[in-house]
């Protein structure tokens, strides 16, 4: 009897201390918006959640609010199409498929530019001047950060010491829409026009707290499904539809958003088909 007692100890032992948390286990967080979620993801330090919303006013739009939500801190990461920003471009759909992502929209679009600092995977891939651009920077921790301002550094010397402080990637595209919890001025952004008029596709990341994420895709350019956002319209939506969003950033937009999760492409892209492109963020 106590034999049997003991095994049944040692083998509950032994299950408690390999057990993986249940797939069926909500994120550690609240989700940052309300209302049930159209499409869902867990598996032991991932749980994404993604609500789809239509408004009328001021236009038609559809459009995706993402939460993630990690317990990695290398679980946001980023991947290019190719070796070089002027090789051939690939969908997003296909370089998600290469790395296993889970969730993936498109990057920065660097490899239709020459300019600004672009670093991916703690690799330098360009160093021009940032003039004009916003930059947001991955660090080791997970957490996101914006710069606007650069100072008189050469752009090498600024990737280089931000590299060296534990960053991993740099994103150069813009404008910055949130800072420490607050919409930020648009006024002088000129890379994209800011105006409330100039409605488009948008691609969008922020994020909420540590290991806490919120991707915004908008359709747009598409007659009686969607018009699309402006950029401060978009900056509505982190700063009220979206719970406790502390930094937002807008990546590349207009025929290269596109959001791919578990294996297809939910969104509608404006050009009734995927846009190559020369890089991607994903989630893994």
């Amino acid at each position: 009897m106590k034999r049997a007692l003991f095994l049944i100890l040692a083998i509950a032992a032994l299950a408690a201390l390999f057990a993986v948390p249940a797939l069926c286990e909500g994120p550690p967080n609240p989700l940052c918006f309300d209302g049930p979620a159209d499409y869902t993801y867990a598996d032991d330090h991932l749980w994404i959640s993604i609500q789809k919303r239509v408004v009328t006013e001021p236009k038609l739009a559809a459009y995706f609010i993402c939460d993630i939500q990690t317990t990695d801190p290398g679980a946001l990461k980023a991947a290019v199409a190719y070796n070089k920003p002027k090789d051939p471009r690939r969908l997003t759909s296909v370089i998600a498929q290469e790395y296993g992502a889970v969730l993936a929209v498109n990057g920065d679009g660097y490899g239709y530019h020459g300019n600004g600092i672009v670093v991916r995977n703690s690799e330098i891939r360009r160093t021009k001047s940032p003039a004009g651009y916003h930059l947001l920077t991955l660090d080791d921790k997970g957490d996101l950060s914006v710069l606007t301002k650069f100072g008189k550094k050469k752009a090498k010397t600024l990737a280089t010491e931000l590299i060296e402080s534990g960053v991993s990637q740099i994103w150069c595209f813009g404008p910055e829409l949130m800072r420490d919890g607050e919409a930020v001025s648009l006024r002088g952004f000129e890379i994209i026009s800011v105006s409330t008029g100039v409605r488009a596709p948008r691609t969008a990341i922020g994020q909420i707290g540590p290991l806490h994420y919120v991707v915004v895709v908008v359709d747009g350019r598409r007659e009686g499904y969607s018009k699309g956002m402006s950029v401060p319209e978009l900056q509505r939506v982190f700063s009220e539809e979206i719970k406790g969003v502390q930094t937002a950033f807008n990546l590349d937009g207009g025929g290269s958003t596109t959001l791919y999760f578990c294996g297809e492409v939910i969104n509608r892209p404006s050009g009734n088909t995927e846009r190559a492109t020369s890089d991607i963020v994903y989630f893994k």
